[in-house]
């Protein structure tokens, strides 16, 4: 999707939460969106209806919601920004899961690919360096983090 036409960051975790939701056949259930994100049923009903105008889910009232294939592309790309911000969080700033994650699950509404994009070759760049530094006996970020004078 391009800029202009961008979902709301509530929009994306439906998709978000309907990709993760599916069954083995790819259907999701209303109930198990509500369940995952704590949300009421009324809330689902009208993010479902807003996701279906915009052709990225099949829904009906009281029927199984399935992805079209545009639903699945961008529930996909917004997943991966997700994982791709909290692996940068945890491998290369040392962030711990769980904030890792949090931050991830906000950041990834408002980061372009590009960003992802250096993320994933810096941190595979930092790999490279890191065995390096290992052999050469310097020091980690890891270290640099726990000295006082690091702050």
């Amino acid at each position: 999707m391009n800029g202009t036409n961008r979902l709301s960051a509530s929009l994306e975790d439906y998709l978000e939460a309907i990709y993760h939701s599916r069954d083995d056949k790819k259907m999701a259930r209303s109930k198990q969106i509500q369940k995952r994100l704590g949300v009421s049923g009324a809330s689902v009903t009208e993010a479902c209806q807003q996701l279906r105008e915009k052709g990225l889910i099949n829904y009906a009232p009281y029927e199984a919601i399935t992805l079209t294939p545009d639903g699945e592309k961008h529930a996909q790309d917004v997943i991966f920004r997700h994982e791709t911000l909290k692996a940068f969080f945890i491998e290369v700033l040392k962030v711990d899961p769980t904030t890792a994650d949090e931050g991830a699950c906000k950041m990834e509404h408002v980061v372009s690919l590009t960003i992802v994009d250096r993320m994933i070759k810096y941190t595979k760049y930092l790999r490279l360096e890191k065995e390096e530094a290992l052999l050469a006996g310097e020091e980690s970020f890891s270290s640099f983090l726990e000295d006082p004078k690091g702050d």
